[in-house]
């Protein structure tokens, strides 16, 4: 696919997200509940395998929405807080799917033999970004209406594009290319280069008032969590590690930021963990940093709404 067939089908897109939608959980052929406020949903193998769980923005109150014997991961909790978009492996191969935020029976979403993944909602809800490897050996970001129709594909690199994440706007997206974090204009199909600091910078996410973003990078020597402008300017590493601590010792990925934009959420293990990978919150500016998930077993991928 061109740049120009992509930017003309992109902007088609982004003239029904800025026109307008019938109200969130409406429509589309999935049935919805009444949503649980101010929640994180996240992925847990606290019995046994991977589930999704939903709790409190404190980590109290932890309920688990799936059951199942394959790997669930990578939960994001629609604006209306009514549905968890996430990735299985129960076809065998990664999907996409969608479950009620108070549980269900899931919906497969993408039902396709490659790999999908890394599911992220529009603003209004109405539509899911996503990466897969459909189309050829690499990954490319897609598009899809939040019942799985109407995909489209939004890029076409040679080398990989993953993990998606929509601006509060709904004219961008800030996603992994190659190693580095860049922004599609979804008007024009260009993409923006922001980081250039290897080895490798992903999972971006944008604040709530679009103005910075939130990503890991491995360029301190470990995975860290920084945060820059919109413009790539003021790139800060949020937490690093004490240097008595070996690198291999110190994770912290996956970023989210609270509804407020006044504390991020990240995935991390510490020696204080006893390298059991944990969910902690933190303000964003770095410090207050707090575990809030304590459980035998990896507790990941927190997404707040």
């Amino acid at each position: 696919m061109t740049r120009r067939m992509i930017a003309a089908g992109t902007a088609v897109f982004l003239l029904l997200i800025l026109g307008g939608h019938p109200a969130a959980g409406q429509g589309g052929g999935v049935q919805h509940g009444t949503g649980i406020p101010e929640s994180v949903a996240f992925y847990s193998a606290r019995d046994g395998n991977n589930e999704i769980y939903v709790m409190d923005t404190d980590g109290s109150n932890p309920v688990r929405i799936t059951v199942s014997p394959a790997s669930d991961v990578d939960p994001a909790m629609s604006p209306d807080g009514r549905d968890i978009v996430f990735t299985s492996n129960r076809t065998g191969n990664n999907d996409i799917y969608i479950v009620d935020s108070r549980g269900g029976d899931p919906v497969d979403l993408t039902n396709n033999p490659a790999n999908d993944g890394w599911a992220r909602w529009s603003p209004d809800g109405q539509h899911i970004v996503f990466h897969s490897n459909r189309d050829d050996l690499g990954f490319d970001i897609y598009m899809m209406d939040r019942d799985g129709s109407n995909v489209v594909r939004l890029t076409d690199h040679v080398g990989v594009d993953q993990y998606p994440d929509w601006s509060p706007d709904g004219q961008h997206i800030a996603f992994r290319r190659d190693a580095d974090i860049y922004v599609l204009d979804l008007l024009t199909g260009d993409a923006t280069r922001l980081t250039n600091a290897g080895p490798l910078n992903q999972m971006p996410v944008w604040s709530p008032n679009g103005h910075r973003i939130a990503f890991m990078s491995t360029r301190a020597g470990y995975p860290s969590v920084f945060v820059m402008n919109e413009d790539g300017s003021g790139q800060t590493n949020l937490t690093p590690k004490d240097p008595t601590v070996i690198d291999a010792d110190w994770n912290s990925r996956a970023p989210s930021w609270s509804n407020t934009g006044h504390q991020i959420y990240f995935t991390g293990f510490r020696p204080s963990t006893g390298l059991d990978t944990e969910i902690f919150v933190m303000n964003d500016d770095g410090s207050g940093q707090t575990n809030i998930t304590n459980s035998l077993g990896t507790d990941a991928d927190a997404h707040v709404r």
